[in-house]
């Protein structure tokens, strides 16, 4: 009998603000990277209940969950992954914080979290974000249609290259 197939499905919040986007600095056995504050998703919540229980657990911050962006699939017997050989779909979705909400690092991060930075938005391509959905991103939130994108692996091997 052939092993059943999962999929690990979650979900993620992308918030700008002032020209800025809101990053998870984690430092680990990849060395320093960021994410975008997101993480799995819970039986019994919708994938926007993930994106703002995420953002939430990780950032501090209080969101209202909007459209969705860019839906990530990453794949790890299709390219050689340094962060992890679990088989993900991820959507990212715009989030705006709530009145007086301010996003910090947590009173209990999680492993390896060691900050919250907001990052210029036109310097994103610069930053070692996993995964590198810059282009997906900036193609959408300038008025693009979103579409699914596969992960290639360049984050990846950039990072890599970067040890």
């Amino acid at each position: 009998m052939a092993k059943q197939q999962t999929i690990r499905v979650g979900a993620a919040g992308i918030i700008i603000q002032d020209d800025k986007i809101l990053l998870v600095k984690f430092n680990d056995e990849n060395g320093p990277h960021y994410n975008y504050p997101g993480g799995g998703h819970h039986e019994g919540e919708t994938l926007r209940q993930t994106a703002a229980r995420e953002v939430k657990e990780e950032t501090d911050g209080e969101v209202e969950v909007g459209r969705l962006l860019v839906i990530r699939e990453s794949a790890p017997f299709e390219v050689d992954y340094v962060y992890g050989s679990t088989h993900y779909l991820k959507l990212f979705f715009e989030c705006h914080l709530k009145p007086g909400s301010t996003p910090r690092l947590p009173d209990k991060p999680d492993p390896n979290e060691i900050a919250v930075e907001w990052v210029p938005v036109n310097d994103l391509s610069s930053y070692p974000v996993i995964p590198d959905i810059s282009e997906e991103l900036f193609h959408v939130l300038n008025g693009g249609v979103q579409e699914y994108f596969e992960d290639d692996g360049e984050a990846a091997k950039l990072l890599k290259e970067k040890q």
